[in-house]
């Protein structure tokens, strides 16, 4: 069945986590290697700003970077530098980890007992060593580096179960040009929540479709596009001149996120995805409407012939007439 499956995801948060096929990513290793941090019904998770070090308020004297990047994840030319900044903390400040607990043995990769002091302490060791470096606005726990403004690198340093992460594995992505450090954009989606630079532009339609004929029911599925817009749909992956598209191409870990974002809540459920109505315009319930929400908030079961739409909280819309 399709991929995206948001009814069992846990809260858009600091919660919902990162970026790019264009390649972003991740979990315990590799940008790949797992997805975002999921979303369901409950309330965005509120986050806690680092304390120093964010990269919108980054001092660099290279200056800003920008949001117009294309972000994939090739090869590290700081990945040294990253390496070099771990080394010393470690040996400068100690008590920000037992040393003696390792995630894998003679990995040097340790139990972080200060999570908050071990990130901001990474990026004053950067800066010491003469490069531009912050913290993610969008991912605090991501470390950003750049030494030129032609690009900048993406580091994951931290794993979710409380050690550093050091290695090729903490290698995320590289930006071109420098994604950072940026102003914020009011419009962007907040801070936390998983869905990065590029920003999507609004849903302009829903792309609605049958997914799935059944005895009982057919399934539809419903895919929010944004544009019209060439520039962004190219720098998130789609190079084929197309000026709609997705937020992010499919399997790109930071679509349900971005999704979630711009599509916003049913108005019927309160879940992230599009509110689906029938042709009277009634809320899918079942029954004499004919139609029932899924788990999935972007799909919907149809038991009667008829009109079905599917509408983001911007009311960019899209239908399908249906026969049974």
């Amino acid at each position: 069945m399709f991929s995206r499956r948001y009814s069992h995801l846990a809260a858009l948060a600091v919660a919902v986590s990162s970026a790019a096929l264009l390649s972003v990513s991740c979990g315990d290793g590799d940008s790949w290697s797992a997805p975002s941090s999921p979303v369901d019904s409950a309330s965005p998770a509120p986050t806690t700003p680092p304390s120093s070090g964010g990269s919108a308020s980054s001092s660099c004297p290279l200056g800003e970077g920008t949001r117009k990047t294309y972000c994939d994840r090739t090869f590290s030319e700081l990945h040294d530098y990253v390496e070099r900044a771990i080394d010393r903390l470690v040996e400068g400040r100690p008590a920000l980890f037992d040393l003696t607990i390792e995630k894998g043995l003679e990995t040097h990769q340790y139990m972080v007992l200060q999570k908050e002091e071990y990130l901001d302490g990474l990026v004053d060791e950067l800066r010491g060593m003469g490069l531009c470096a912050g913290r993610s606005n969008t991912d605090y726990e991501i470390i950003q580096v750049k030494n030129t403004n032609d690009f900048s690198e993406d580091y994951d340093v931290y794993t979710s179960d409380g050690f550093m992460r050091r290695g090729g594995g903490a290698y995320r992505l590289t930006c071109t040009p420098a994604s950072f450090p940026v102003t914020r954009d009011p419009n962007a989606p907040p801070q936390g929540s998983g869905c990065g630079v590029p920003y999507p532009p609004p849903v302009s339609r829903i792309k609605v479709y049958k997914h799935l004929k059944g005895h009982d029911y057919d399934t539809l599925d419903a895919t929010p596009l944004v544009g019209h817009d060439v520039v962004y749909c190219a720098s998130i992956g789609f190079t084929d001149g197309r000026s709609l598209c997705p937020v992010r191409p499919e399997g790109h870990p930071e679509r349900e996120a971005c999704e979630a974002w711009a599509v916003g809540r049913a108005e019927d459920t309160n879940r992230y995805g599009p509110t689906w109505t029938n042709g009277a315009g009634n809320y899918c319930t079942g029954g004499d409407s004919g139609c029932r929400n899924a788990e999935n908030q972007y799909q919907l079961w149809v038991q009667l012939s008829g009109t079905y739409t599917a509408c983001a909280t911007n009311k960019a819309c899209g239908s399908l007439d249906v026969r049974r």
